[in-house]
């Protein structure tokens, strides 16, 4: 049914008309002004009584005046929604084909992943996050929205954050997630043509399934066309409860953009007369609130990462709709759907690496952890650092080819590197490393040895089910054996070398007065010593793992044997097992050792003799 009705005069509306009451045209006309003008204001009195919504009621023993007051039944309306899922406002709509949703043909995404409105950026913030691209704009260029006029949280930099703190005035370096990026790694130490391989068998299933948007997928709103591709789309072999703990973390630093939703505000300002006729006015759907939503979390009703996504688009949706798409609790949902979006694409990535960056406190070395999605291991270099150890996230698919890569050592940070800045840990290194006091990449080299040493066994090791406490020890054995120490003495000074993706390291180093030469020391071995052979650290690891769980059940079975003395009594003479008790406070094995003790224990027994 097409209208201009704005859905957010019935909030507006409901402040005067609460419990029943009337107010004159004129009245309603008048709080409409703030929001739009007044021949808008005239046509949406005007709509919602042709629509029923507002009925008029005469006032007084003449009934000369007139007022209007919200219709108490229900009120005639479309087999849909009368809002667009998409822009959140009345007109010709197209009903979803699969539910009760609709949407203006024209406000339809390409990509149900990406909206179809500019993603706000963090502008003027320490960090920012990626944005994703619009529909609409060309893709070498973003539009920023400007910031929420209420203060909104500062989003915390997180381990999963693909961030080059060195290039961070550069404008349009930061990596956009968008399908020009591709989730298979592909090998630096692959030829050349081999890189340019077709894309990996799920990929070619998911082509066809976007490409039929100009068909039968368009028919259906982007929450059924998410769903369909849910399945799809998900991490394979990630459990119910794993999905549950992972979106909790996104779900925990996030929530906070949002300080009122729908549900809330009805159950702040209204009774339960004036709710019910709100959500029969304005909602064709069950209205979703953040607690809701946590509580499906908790619960582990989701099953696929889509599910959780689709729930914060009807989120959206609702606040849209009750709130005007104008409105800051609105645009904090941009915030909201932004961060997590970021974060669901991460989990995709490799939900391994997101959930170690977020139990980065139980774990000093979660870095070294391997995932069951195995990164290649390679030599990243920056402008102002040697060649660093990093694992590649992903690879772009134009050109000129980038390596997204998360580098070893320091804060674990993320830049996107070069293809000609790219070295295999397997090729000889020394030509590029030369030999120098740092700490720093020391530390990046010791986790990388232990991250390889710890490649060889089971991930699921180190999984979501696994003991935090064997994986520990795992790694502190496997840490054991990695070179302590990468250091070389010179006998002049020398800057130290930064970490990659730290600000202005290319101009601190420029600033270094280095006059001392150095005496060429070898490079020290990136892989395992000489002296340890993978067989050896294998029995080792094994030996000791082994020794944990004879440990563990040793330490059981003594607590059941302590268990099981706490309940017997014992003599109180000889310490004996005792056999009858004399009184509460004693018991003895046989009469003669009660006897002995009846001296001493007469001046406090219970018992008359």
């Amino acid at each position: 049914m097409a209208s201009d009705f704005p859905p957010l005069a019935i909030r507006i509306w409901m402040h005067k008309l609460k419990k029943g009451a009337g107010q004159p045209a004129a009245v309603l006309e008048r709080s409409l002004l703030n929001f739009m003008s007044g021949e808008a204001a005239s046509l949406s009195v005007k709509n919602a009584t042709e629509r029923g919504i507002l009925v008029p009621r005469a006032v007084g023993s003449r009934a000369k005046r007139l007022t209007l007051s919200f219709c108490q039944k229900v009120p005639p309306s479309s087999a849909g929604d009368s809002y667009c899922f998409e822009c959140h406002l009345p007109g010709v709509v197209r009903k979803c084909a699969s539910c009760e949703r609709c949407f203006h043909e024209a406000c339809q995404r390409k990509d149900p992943e990406q909206p179809n409105y500019s993603v706000p950026s963090d502008k003027g913030q320490p960090y920012r996050f990626p944005v994703s691209e619009s529909d609409k704009q060309p893709r070498s260029s973003t539009q920023n929205l400007e910031a929420p006029q209420t203060p909104t949280p500062k989003p915390l930099l997180d381990h999963n954050s693909n961030i080059n703190q060195d290039a961070m005035a550069t404008p349009g370096f930061f990596k956009h997630e968008s399908p020009e990026w591709d989730d298979d790694v592909f090998f630096v130490s692959e030829q050349k043509g081999a890189r340019q391989r077709k894309q990996a068998r799920i990929k070619d299933e998911l082509q066809p399934s976007l490409d039929s948007d100009e068909g039968s997928d368009l028919e259906r709103c982007t929450r059924c066309r998410l769903l369909a591709l849910a399945a799809l789309l998900n991490p394979p072999q990630l459990e119910k409860q794993e999905l549950g703990c992972l979106l909790r973390y996104s779900w925990d630093k996030h929530y906070s953009w949002i300080s009122m939703d729908v549900t809330k505000y009805l159950a702040k300002h209204w009774n339960e007369r004036d709710t019910t006729l709100i959500k029969r006015i304005l909602f064709k759907t069950k209205i979703l609130g953040l607690s809701d939503i946590e509580q499906n979390i908790e619960a582990e009703k989701y099953t696929y990462l889509a599910e959780f996504l689709m729930d914060l688009l009807d989120l959206q949706h609702n606040i849209a709709v009750f709130f005007g798409p104008k409105s800051v609790e609105y645009n904090a949902t941009k915030w909201l759907l932004r961060d997590v979006t970021h974060d669901i694409r991460e989990i995709r990535r490799c939900p391994d690496c997101y959930r170690y960056s977020n139990e980065a406190s139980l774990s000093e070395l979660w870095f070294a952890k391997p995932c069951l999605q195995r990164h290649e291991l390679v030599f990243a270099k920056q402008t102002g650092s040697p060649p660093w150890p990093a694992k590649v996230m992903s690879v772009s698919k134009r050109q000129p080819i980038k390596y997204d890569v998360r580098f070893f050592g320091g804060s674990h940070s993320r830049a996107l590197i070069s293809e000609r800045d790219i070295t295999p840990i397997e090729s000889d290194i020394q030509s590029h490393i030369k030999p120098r006091n740092s700490k720093a990449l020391s530390a990046a080299l010791r986790e990388l040895q232990c991250h390889m040493m710890l490649s060889h066994y089971s991930a699921s090791l180190f999984g979501f089910h696994a003991d935090p406490i064997a994986a520990e020890n795992l790694i502190q054995v496997a840490l054991s054996h990695c070179t302590k120490s990468t250091e070389t003495s010179t006998t002049g000074k020398r800057g130290r070398p930064p970490t990659p993706a730290t600000p202005g390291a290319a101009k601190k180093r420029r600033l270094l007065n280095v006059t001392a030469a150095d005496t060429p020391s070898p490079v020290p071995n990136h892989g395992i010593p000489d002296s340890v052979t993978y067989e050896n650290l294998t029995a080792e690891i094994l030996q000791a793992h082994e020794n944990l769980l004879k440990c563990q059940s040793e330490l059981a079975a003594m607590q059941r044997k302590l268990d099981e003395v706490k309940r017997k009594q014992w003599c109180y003479f000889c310490l004996e097992e005792a056999a009858f008790d004399c009184c509460f406070s004693a018991s003895y094995c046989s009469v003669e050792c009660q006897r002995r003790d009846k001296k001493r224990h007469q001046a406090t027994c219970k018992v008359n003799h």
